[in-house]
């Protein structure tokens, strides 16, 4: 814990001294954010039998996003170096207190990439980034003070991995005017491949035939405060082992084994309206994964995921009542990617990852500028976690 501690004190004075003692040293920034709660479960696991299978192959001691007692996320910092008017660099690094009862922290690079920006139809990104699909992935991801609600959705959650939430590669975006004051937004990314878990990231040395290719469309009306409507998706080859298609199973030996490739496509349309009086987020996920080799039987598998909130902007905008619904569903027993992970013997097991059929009933109020309070109430309907989940957060940025 102290040489991660020490290496990123040496992280964030090594990026103060890039400025240049001068009149034209570089525009440095330094900000960061991270929140604290308090839970407390009842009423037993939503379905006992999933309940079961998570105590014997599940990846965590305990399902995500479901607080028990205190919880302490750690903070993310993030350093922002303007070297141009034309020219920036951006780098978050997540300082992370481990989940489940862990004492461990650790220490992630959530983001790292420059930015070239050209004209505002078209510019540059490269480096690590979040992946350009959908709205919460890019807008919302871990970042509770802007979020009304506390749990993440489960396809933005990294330790899952339904989705590539995160790309190593080049990214091009902009925004072009249409009639009326309306606007279009695109997106394009072409990064590396996936790894041989849902949960790993290729930051470098990818060996994969074909790289995760992803493209958005958002439409931008010039109404309420935020009225905005999104295509977006991506295609990418998915290169891992076989294991066997039981939840416990496990690889025979370690080594390549046999090979497995599936062409992955996913599709992520969302609706976001923000009015005086209230806010709305839609936002669906689906994905197909196809054998590429034919040695699996079914040879296509299906992930679906939605996430839809509703809420009100009452009390000079401070107080957000709020009700939102969740559900994930994975194919089968969890089909032959999303389930796999690598334990430590360098093996890859197939654990047993739950679906998620949730209503959500909370309220947020802003203290302070920098400040969200949240009061949270979850009814699981499937699935190992608490029929009843009963959340307070504070959530704040500098």
């Amino acid at each position: 814990m102290i040489k991660k501690l020490l290496l990123l004190n040496s992280f964030v004075v090594i990026l103060m001294l890039l400025a240049p003692p001068n009149a034209r040293a570089v525009n440095i920034e330094f900000s960061g954010f991270g929140d604290m709660s308090f839970g407390f479960l009842s009423g037993g696991p939503a379905d006992d039998a999933d309940a079961a299978l998570f105590a014997t192959d599940g990846t965590d001691a305990h399902p995500l996003s479901q607080n028990d007692g205190f919880g302490n996320v750690g903070t993310d910092f993030v350093v922002f170096a303007e070297l141009n008017d034309r020219l920036s660099l951006l780098t978050e690094v997540n300082l992370q207190l481990e989940r489940g009862g862990s004492g461990d922290i650790g220490l992630d690079v959530e983001r790292t990439y420059l930015d070239y920006r050209i004209i505002p139809t078209f510019n540059v990104q490269v480096g690590s980034f979040f992946t350009p699909i959908g709205f919460h992935n890019r807008t919302l991801y871990s970042r509770a003070w802007l979020m009304t609600s506390i749990q993440i959705p489960d396809f933005d959650e990294e330790e899952l991995g339904f989705v590539p939430t995160h790309t190593t590669g080049i990214h091009f975006y902009g925004n072009t005017p249409t009639t009326g004051a309306h606007s279009l937004n695109y997106a394009a990314s072409i990064g590396n491949s996936r790894g041989e878990t849902p949960d790993a990231l290729i930051l470098n040395r990818d060996e994969g035939e074909r790289k995760t290719v992803t493209l958005l469309l958002e439409w931008i009306f010039p109404m309420y405060r935020d009225f905005r409507f999104g295509l977006s998706g991506w295609q990418a080859q998915l290169n891992t082992r076989f294991v066997g298609p039981n939840i416990g199973d496990t690889e025979a030996a370690p080594g390549p084994g046999a090979p497995v490739r599936l062409d992955e496509t996913g599709f992520n349309p969302y609706l976001i309206l923000y009015s005086e009086h209230f806010n709305l987020s839609l936002e669906y996920v689906t994905l197909t994964q196809d054998d590429d080799r034919g040695n699996l039987s079914p040879s296509s598998y299906d992930f679906t995921s939605f996430s839809g909130q509703i809420a009100l902007n009452i009390m000079d905008d401070k107080l957000h009542p709020y009700v939102r619904y969740d559900e994930t569903n994975l194919p089968g027993t969890g089909g032959p990617y999303l389930t796999l992970r690598e334990n430590d013997d360098g093996l890859l097991e197939r654990k047993f990852i739950p679906e998620m059929r949730a209503i959500i009933v909370g309220a947020a109020y802003d203290l302070y500028a920098l400040n969200r309070i949240k009061v949270e109430w979850v009814r699981n309907l499937d699935g190992p976690r608490a029929k009843n989940a009963f959340s307070v957060q504070t959530a704040w940025a500098f």
